[in-house]
């Protein structure tokens, strides 16, 4: 079974939408060998690819769930419908909750799942992080490396 792979889900051109995508490339060069880092786009449906069978996988997204902007929330899966009444958090068409039950159902889902889910503050056309979502950046750096056992 494959190790661990990291995700940034994301759009880099919708602002604080790129989150993920920034956390990934901040982790570049911090990371053990054997995890993989992936930027992932922001239609979920397309990295069934990536983490089907790994062992662990750990995603970052940003999120609109009524937090502060900047706000770091973790879950695991489980979790997702008691934090979100039920509803995706994502503000993708095909978001995370979705990717993972489908995997669940082909079977092929990670052993273990841990979401890092970044409250967003601006999701408009640009390319720059809010301030609020940049300061957020480095925190899960930090969860995920935590997590990691780095």
């Amino acid at each position: 079974m494959p190790g661990t792979v990291v995700v940034g889900i994301g759009n880099i051109i919708k602002r604080d939408d790129g989150v993920g995508v920034y956390v990934v490339r901040a982790l570049e060069g911090r990371v053990p060998p054997g995890v993989d880092l992936v930027e992932g786009s922001v239609y979920c449906a397309d990295m069934h690819g990536c983490i089907e069978n790994r062992r662990k996988a750990i995603f970052i997204d940003g999120i609109d769930a009524g937090e502060e902007p900047g706000a770091v929330l973790r879950f695991t899966p489980e979790d997702m419908p008691a934090k979100t009444g039920g509803a995706s958090m994502s503000v993708h068409d095909f978001g995370l909750y979705d990717l993972i039950r489908t995997a669940r159902l082909m079977d092929r889902c990670p052993g273990e799942i841990t979401i890092y889910a970044v409250q967003v503050k601006d999701v408009e056309t640009g390319t720059e992080l809010s301030p609020e979502v940049t300061a957020a950046v480095e925190k899960v750096c930090g969860l995920v490396i935590e997590e990691l056992g780095v």
